[in-house]
């Protein structure tokens, strides 16, 4: 264990270190039940007092949706870029709400800036990710006067390799193409392997094969090819633009089901906290082992002395969380604030997945309500039967627009 310094008491840590060892390295559900003991996280306050001056909550429609950390002044944000749906308000520590907009979003490290009205903010202190040592204690801080979460540094800062990539959550029927990627940190997305008896092969694609796009749209990683595939649902037809020894050419593909020897490893990987939907992909990471929950990614991620060594991007598994690093953060806040990555209204993404959720829990509420309205008409009286009926069309109607909208993007996702 590292030397405590200054703030955060040394018994404390002690007592806790220990209580990691006697748990076990395999009983990681014990040790975040331990890291999140309300007497644990006391030890840590006197860490994030400053820091959590330098946090902010981030609400979409009116919903929790991730941490931010302040980076200027006058009102400049950094969060997590994916999880910005909706109209975007930031609370400050001081429980003051600001309406905020979007000025960048720099989509490789899933972050974004946003911009409110307001001054006097305390901008976050940074250290070098450099600082952050495995093993070294770190705190992420809340609005609150305790940590959300504390943890250790379990590899340093990184670039991570394609094998190192975490699976994008999975649906039952999500779509599956059966290919390998080479693994390469840039680059084009270049296939490796083609498994046998697979949509890939049923269509033709092989080893060398470079894809291009997808329905039109440029795949310029792997995690964005695989994330898009899994979008998808089994026996949709999605068209690949590749790149064949010089040549270009379109193949259409029947996506097959995804295997389901995954499922097992899916479910432990879950256990302890739910993952964040973006998890993979990013250029750089710091990875801890800090139990943070998806919505309470964005903000910093600070050593003992309550300078950020990175900021929170993601809950990876059961016993992995990422931070960009320091210097990968300040290396674009320029861009970030300049107008450079500024978002387009063209550049949209509908996430496929939420969208055919939607309309899953849109078909079982109609059938609810129908099958209310026919057990009750007999005793109910008119009035009731008629605004039944009301929140019965009205609903049909979402459903009628929220199936229209899929299959567009279906066909074609690059028509919002």
């Amino acid at each position: 264990m590292t030397r405590v310094r200054t703030r955060v008491s040394a018994g404390w840590l002690v007592c806790l270190s220990a209580g990691l060892i006697l748990v076990g390295a395999g009983q990681a559900l014990a040790q975040a039940t331990l890291r999140s003991d309300p007497t644990v996280l006391t030890a840590f306050k006197s860490v994030v007092a400053k820091p959590s001056q330098s946090t902010a909550r981030i609400l979409c429609d009116g919903k929790e949706a991730a941490l931010g950390t302040i980076v200027a002044a006058d009102g400049w944000i950094v969060t997590k870029a994916s999880l910005l749906k909706g109209k975007i308000i930031v609370k400050l520590k001081n429980d003051t709400e600001h309406a905020a907009r979007i000025v960048g979003v720099e989509d490789k490290h899933d972050l974004a800036m946003l911009k409110i009205d307001a001054r006097g903010l305390t901008p976050i202190q940074w250290a070098t990710a450099k600082t952050a040592v495995v093993g070294n204690w770190l705190a992420s801080p809340g609005l609150g006067d305790k940590p959300v979460a504390i943890g250790v540094v379990s590899v340093a800062a990184r670039k991570p390799a394609l094998r190192d990539m975490p699976a994008p959550p999975q649906r039952n029927n999500s779509g599956y193409l059966g290919i390998f990627l080479e693994e390469r940190d840039d680059g084009p997305v270049t296939i490796s392997r083609v498994e046998p008896n697979t949509a890939a092969a049923k269509a033709g694609l092989k080893r060398g094969d470079v894809v291009l796009t997808i329905q039109g749209t440029p795949v310029t990683d792997a995690e964005r090819l695989v994330r898009s595939i899994m979008g998808y649902n089994a026996g949709d037809v999605v068209k690949l633009k590749i790149k064949r020894e010089g040549s270009e050419k379109e193949v259409a593909v029947t996506l097959g089901k995804r295997p389901n020897n995954s499922n097992r490893g899916e479910m432990q990987n879950r256990m302890g906290s739910q993952l964040s939907e973006r998890r993979g992909g990013f250029p750089t990471i710091l990875q801890h082992d800090t139990v943070i929950k998806p919505t309470d990614c964005g903000g910093p991620l600070v050593g003992l002395d309550g300078k950020a060594v990175g900021i929170n991007i993601a809950r990876a598994g059961r016993t992995e969380s990422y931070a960009i690093p320091t210097e990968s953060v300040q290396a674009l806040l320029a861009d970030l604030r300049s107008g450079k990555l500024a978002p387009k209204a063209s550049e949209t993404v509908v996430n496929l997945a939420d969208l055919q959720d939607s309309i899953s829990k849109l078909k079982a509420e109609i059938a609810k309500k129908e099958k209310a309205l026919a057990g009750a008409e007999d005793e109910a009286d008119e009035d009731e039967v008629l605004t039944a009926n009301r929140q019965i069309k009205a609903l049909k109607t979402r459903l009628a627009q929220a199936e229209a909208t899929l299959a567009r993007l279906q066909k074609d996702p690059t028509k919002k």
